[in-house]
């Protein structure tokens, strides 16, 4: 269950996440993604944000955590991965972090005021106790975040194609094939909605390829996303575009599928994966600077 394919605040070889950016890195076409009034939360900084002080914070399949825990100081959060790399959470003192299997918690029923799960369950062998888990755990009336790939998307076909090419080119037969569950929206929806789970807000978000962060494939990444961009640019085949589901859902025991809020994300930073509103005048700017940290990402097309 390694968390190694993270969208959003996943920490980076380049730096963290959470910093100012540098002076004139952004534009005015560019911004954060915007919550309207009434809108429920879907973003993980949102989801975080939102959660009522000294509330209970699963964060499953963590990795070196999903979040920067030191926003808030005044949660108390339990996470766990069964392997932590590049290494597990930095510990602080409303932190609890171990070792476990998320089809198998050691935790009671009903503890957590907020269950966050992100981009863990493509990597899970038994997806079904897995998810029992995450609704077992939760409290009714609770909310769960939840980020996947669409597994149609270019991006999670390359990220399969990478592993396998490492398995077999590399002669690393032993090497595990991370990604071996598949999902779209509907799947999604029916697998939660089973368990008690209603959705309250749904993102679709683009490839910013920040997996390719990994030290064995930064070398590759400039150059990569580049040439995306420039075909979408060109052509207007855009491979980066829907490439991940991002959910939140309440634990309410009904079972509608109806989606309260859509919310708009158009791009996501190569660097720091945090997600990005880009309305760019015309003549279309070549690169966009990310509102988060500042990196310089190169432009396509807009995407609506």
């Amino acid at each position: 269950m390694s968390a190694t394919h993270r969208q959003g605040m996943a920490p980076s070889p380049r730096g963290g996440t959470g910093a100012t950016p540098p002076r004139g890195a952004g534009a005015e076409w560019v911004r954060k993604p915007e919550r309207a009034p009434g809108d429920p939360p879907v973003f993980l900084r949102e989801v975080v944000a939102d959660a009522a002080p000294g509330a209970r914070v699963l964060d499953a399949g963590c990795g070196p955590g999903s979040w920067p825990y030191d926003l808030r100081g005044d949660l108390r959060i339990v996470s766990f991965d069964i392997k932590y790399p590049p290494g597990p959470p930095q510990r602080a003192p409303h932190v609890a972090i171990f070792r476990a299997d998320l089809g198998r918690l050691p935790l009671r029923d009903g503890l957590f005021d907020l269950t966050v799960c992100h981009y863990v369950l493509e990597h899970v062998d038994a997806l079904a106790a897995c998810c029992d888990e995450l609704a077992r755990v939760t409290r009714p009336g609770a909310r769960l975040y939840l980020a996947v790939p669409r597994t149609a998307s270019f991006d999670d076909r390359l990220y399969r194609f990478a592993g396998w090419f490492a398995k077999i080119a590399l002669l690393k037969f032993r090497k595990r094939i991370e990604h071996v569950q598949r999902f779209d929206l509907d799947k999604v929806l029916r697998l939660f909605g089973a368990r008690g789970f209603e959705p309250e807000a749904l993102a679709r978000v683009p490839a910013g390829f920040s997996w390719m962060n990994d030290p064995r494939t930064l070398p590759l990444q400039g150059p990569f996303t580049a040439a995306v961009a420039a075909l979408h640019r060109a052509t207007g085949l855009d491979l980066a575009r829907d490439a991940n589901l991002v959910i939140t859902f309440r634990k309410t025991g009904g079972a509608s599928r109806a989606i309260r809020s859509v919310r708009r994300v158009t791009h996501v930073c190569r660097r720091c994966g945090e997600h990005a509103v880009l309305d760019p005048p015309r003549p279309w700017p070549k690169t966009w600077g990310c509102p988060w940290c500042g990196e310089s990402n190169p432009l396509g097309r807009p995407r609506a």
